[in-house]
């Protein structure tokens, strides 16, 4: 398995000029900063299903509850050729490993959910995944999506860098075999991550954790995956992040004085009022890990990320 983490990225927001109009909507932390950490590998749609530049621009249509692609000018129909189109490449991505995939905002076949889906039946548009991420989602439920938007609010940016190295970590074990010893490890290395998005998928990971022999590992691999990914598309919010920086803070409850106490939690509360960043919390208990020999949270992905992990999650 290659160390290099690959995104799939829709090609205009990398700089391509490939939309229907000989435009691009290149991202800025796209280019500048993510594109030092991972790898990309760029797809538009349209192009790679033979559309051409410049192009008609395109809607989706609810046809009697079916979501059609339909050129806007000459009203071509052409579903089946993205769909066909989709299903070829999608074998491709599976072999390069993709890791998560940002796709642009509001467009008819790339949008997360945002794209206008148009009625026959004369009602307003609603919103919804472009034509390209419903199949590319229905395909791989849980791969890590997001809109070059999104990227700019540092809630979704955070979750999807997480995500991302989650999955390529995950890809890693599993290209080792079955090991339930090596599946143990791997999820106490991210008890806290996990934790963090979700409190109940973490609980529902244990128990499956503790119904494993050396009989049914490959079966507890296949549901530990798919339970694990589902937790992740939960957002880790400041107010969850809080909760998992308290559980930690009680680790050293019978090492601090008084004055350190009040210091880490007034950081921690500092952090979830939005006055400072994760990073602040973080790196204080870091520190009394290492001071008290705590080998549990030393280990944990959550307070130590790999290092590209670290410089993206700490980017401003």
């Amino acid at each position: 398995m290659s160390d290099s983490i690959k995104i799939g990225v829709s090609a205009c927001v990398t700089g391509e000029r490939v939309r229907f109009d000989r435009t691009h909507r290149r991202s800025a932390y796209l280019t500048e900063t993510l594109a030092k950490h991972v790898e990309f590998v760029p797809i538009c749609p349209e192009i790679a299903c033979g559309m051409g530049i410049p192009r008609e621009p395109l809607r989706q249509v609810d046809c009697a509850g079916e979501i059609r692609l339909i050129a806007y000018e000459s009203g071509k129909d052409l579903t089946a050729k993205m769909t066909n189109w989709a299903k070829r490449v999608f074998k491709g991505l599976d072999k390069e490993g993709i890791c998560g995939f940002v796709l642009r905002v509001h467009s008819p076949s790339c949008a997360v959910n945002k794209s206008s889906i148009y009625s026959t039946q004369g009602t307003p548009p609603r919103l919804g995944p472009g034509f390209f991420t419903r199949l590319l989602q229905e395909h791989d439920p849980l791969l890590p999506v997001v809109s070059s938007e999104g990227l700019q609010n540092s809630v979704q940016r955070e979750n999807f860098i997480r995500r991302v190295f989650v999955l390529h970590r995950w890809r890693a074990l599993t290209a080792k075999g079955t090991s339930i010893g090596n599946l143990v490890d791997f999820h106490t290395r991210h008890k806290m991550l996990i934790r963090a998005h979700d409190l109940g998928g973490y609980r529902e990971l244990g128990r499956l954790l503790g119904e494993s022999t050396m009989h049914n590992a490959e079966a507890i691999f296949d549901r530990y995956g798919t339970l694990l990914f589902k937790a992740l598309t939960l957002k880790a919010t400041p107010s969850k992040n809080r909760d998992v920086l308290t559980h930690a803070a009680g680790y050293f409850k019978k090492d601090l004085d008084a004055e350190d106490k009040r210091e880490l939690h007034a950081a921690i509360t500092a952090y979830a009022k939005g006055k400072v960043p994760l990073l602040v919390p973080v790196t204080l208990l870091n520190h009394y890990a290492r001071k008290y020999r705590a080998p549990y949270l030393t280990q944990q992905y959550y307070l130590n990320p790999e290092p590209d992990e670290l410089k993206l999650l700490n980017h401003v």
